[in-house]
């Protein structure tokens, strides 16, 4: 694709906006959910994709899992509009799910939503779903019946300055106005960690700077009028305004030293699953976990195979460049790492309730799945031809 004028990538940020799941975690609303809250398909792409993607997966890649007996039931894999949730795009388009072995409305199945993952996974309505870690830590901590399982990738949020601010780091947002979606969300909770990081309060006992509130589609708007002096936003919004001159990147989660190398985004699984359907489950979680690998290996192309399904609209250059600084190399033990890090600092923070164990909570939140590898390396080959996926 040729890279679009102002004009056109302004409306691609509006698109984006109305279907962009908060950090990943959030509700997602596109043509399958604007009329139905909740909806189960065994084709979740709003486009038919092309006849050699219905094609059965090699029989080399089904055979790996031959003579394996599942457990009776379908996952209910929850997926969303979003940027960061290309693996499990990925993962439906290349078939990853067919190579395990898997069926698809046998095994597992895709259902979207325009209620969050939370509540998804909480009604039972989901099964699994893709989403921040700091998101997830305050429902967890007020029961939630949930584990992570999977860190997927790195990055996801950044805090942009005004480009007439003035400010070109986080040190000078002391006294500042930040805007944020809501309070508590992933871009806030990122935002507080950043701030802290340089000594600036951000709570309620040493509060130095003003969070204001605005609906995450006037975000933008209110950047660029001057209504605050800087906004935490989550790709590729954030990266959409930096490259049209609108925002300056003052912290990026996926570049800055502080979190560059922490998994933000991991896959969660309810508990009754992980209890009743463990062998299809670590089977669902390692197809997720192999096409996240192939797109750290073909970013671009992973891209490109997301906009041309209608996964997610937006401009394919904004994509790719956001997605060259995220780290797409699932780890295990690495979103146990993360998980117990975001305790902690919400901890600090006062984010989670001052009577929780941070200990606890952390080993109530996460499980290792017998039958998922904790680190995949090597060259992760597609099960089907990623040319046949491209228009």
């Amino acid at each position: 694709m040729k890279k679009k004028e102002k004009a056109r990538k302004l409306i691609s940020l509006l698109l984006v906006t109305a279907l962009f799941l908060t950090g990943c975690s959030g509700g997602t609303k596109n043509k399958e959910t604007e009329v139905t809250a909740v909806t189960t398909t065994d084709t979740p792409t709003p486009t038919a994709t092309t006849e050699s993607a219905t094609e059965t997966p090699t029989t080399e890649a089904v055979n790996t899992a031959a003579g394996e007996e599942l457990e009776d039931g379908v996952i209910k894999i929850l997926y969303g509009a979003g940027l960061c949730g290309i693996p499990i795009h990925i993962a439906k388009q290349l078939q990853f799910f067919e190579a395990e072995g898997l069926k698809e409305g046998v095994d597992y199945t895709y259902v979207t939503s325009s209620t969050s993952g939370v509540e998804m996974l909480s009604t039972k309505q989901a099964d699994v779903s893709f989403g921040l870690v700091a998101a997830m830590l305050a429902p967890l901590d007020n029961g939630l019946e949930a584990k992570t399982v999977l860190g997927v990738h790195t990055g996801c949020i950044q805090l942009l300055a005004g480009k007439d601010s003035g400010i070109t780091s986080l040190e000078g947002l002391k006294g500042k106005r930040i805007g944020v979606e809501n309070l508590a969300t992933s871009p806030h909770i990122v935002a507080q960690r950043a701030l802290a990081s340089v000594g600036i309060g951000s709570t309620g006992s040493n509060m130095e700077v003003e969070f204001v509130v605005f609906p995450k589609a006037d975000l933008p708007v209110a950047l660029k009028e001057g209504k605050v002096d800087a906004i935490a936003i989550g790709d590729p919004q954030a990266s959409i305004l930096v490259s049209d001159g609108d925002g300056v990147s003052i912290f990026n989660s996926a570049t800055s030293e502080l979190l560059k190398d922490e998994y933000c985004c991991s896959l969660w699984v309810r508990n009754e699953t992980i209890e009743k359907l463990p062998k299809k489950l670590a089977k669902v979680v390692t197809a997720i976990q192999k096409a996240s690998i192939w797109i750290d290996q073909n970013k671009d192309l992973a891209a490109e195979i997301q906009l041309d399904n209608e996964w997610l609209v937006g401009d394919l250059e904004v994509d790719q460049k956001t997605l060259a600084d995220y780290k797409y190399l699932p780890s295990v033990s690495g979103v146990e790492t993360a998980l117990t890090r975001n305790i902690l600092d919400m901890k600090e923070l006062g984010l989670i309730r001052k009577d929780t164990d941070a200990e606890t909570l952390a080993k109530n939140s996460f499980i290792r799945l017998e039958g998922v590898e904790d680190e995949i390396t090597g060259t992760i080959e597609a099960p089907v031809d990623p040319a046949s996926q491209l228009k």
